[in-house]
C-alpha cells in the first residue's frame, strides 16, 4: 500500500513538473513562428545564388529572385534546362529541352510560404517541429490538406533571422536541399525577371 501511495506522489509530482515545461515549450515555438513570419513578411526583394544538392548527389546551381508578393524567380545554369517563374497565382515551367511552359497553382507549391502577401504559416500549413540549433532555426512545414505532399522545411541564421536553406522531402525519401549563398535584401530587381512570354517556344513556320 506505502509503495502505491509513493508511486502515486511520483507519478503526480511528474506530470505537474512536466506541464508548465511543455507549454513553456509550446510558448517558446509560438514566439519563433511569430519571428519567422514576422522575417518573411518584410522582405520585399531577395536576390541570391544557391546550391540544390538531392539525394542522388546530382547538384544543380543557379540563381533565385523574389520580388514580395506575389513574384519568384529560380534560374539554373546550364546544362539545366528549367527555368521556374512565380507572377501572381501561377507557377510557369518552363522547359526549353521540351520548348514547353506548364503553369501550376502557386497556391499547390511550398513556395507561397515565401511570397504570399501576407504570410501566415499555420493558415497554409500544418506546422511541424521547430528546432534551434547553434546559431540556427528552423521549421517544418507540411501541407493541411494533401497528407502525400511530404515536407518543406525552412532553415535559417539567427540572430540576426536570414533564409540559408530550404529541403523538400516526398513521401518515399526524395529530397531536394537547396542552400543559399550570397544574400542580397531590399535592392532593385528588372520586372522582366518575372515575366514568361507564353509564345516563347513558338516558331514561325512561314520564317
Amino acid at each position: 500500500m506505502i509503495n502505491k501511495i509513493l508511486s502515486s506522489l511520483i507519478i503526480s509530482s511528474l506530470l505537474l513538473f512536466s506541464k508548465p515545461s511543455i507549454c513553456k515549450e509550446k510558448n517558446e515555438d509560438l514566439f519563433e513562428i511569430m519571428r519567422i513570419e514576422q522575417y518573411l513578411n518584410e522582405i520585399t526583394t531577395l536576390k541570391s545564388s544557391f546550391i540544390q544538392i538531392s539525394n542522388n548527389d546530382e547538384r544543380l546551381d543557379g540563381e533565385l529572385f523574389i520580388s514580395r508578393p506575389g513574384r519568384m524567380r529560380v534560374q539554373y545554369e546550364a546544362p539545366s534546362p528549367i527555368l521556374l517563374v512565380a507572377n501572381g497565382p501561377y507557377l510557369a515551367y518552363v522547359d526549353s529541352d521540351l520548348e514547353e511552359v506548364s503553369y501550376i497553382p502557386i497556391s499547390e507549391t511550398p513556395l507561397r510560404a515565401l511570397i504570399a502577401p501576407k504570410i501566415d504559416l499555420d493558415r497554409f500549413f500544418k506546422l511541424g517541429e521547430v528546432e534551434r540549433g547553434l546559431g540556427t532555426l528552423a521549421i517544418t512545414l507540411f501541407d493541411l490538406e494533401d497528407k502525400n505532399a511530404g515536407s518543406f522545411r525552412l532553415l535559417f541564421a539567427d540572430r540576426p533571422l536570414q533564409l540559408k536553406q530550404w529541403v523538400l522531402k516526398d513521401t518515399v525519401g526524395t529530397t531536394v536541399k537547396i542552400s543559399l549563398l550570397d544574400i542580397e535584401r531590399d535592392t532593385e530587381l528588372d520586372e522582366k525577371l518575372f515575366i514568361v512570354d507564353p509564345d516563347l517556344f513558338n516558331r514561325d513556320e512561314d520564317k
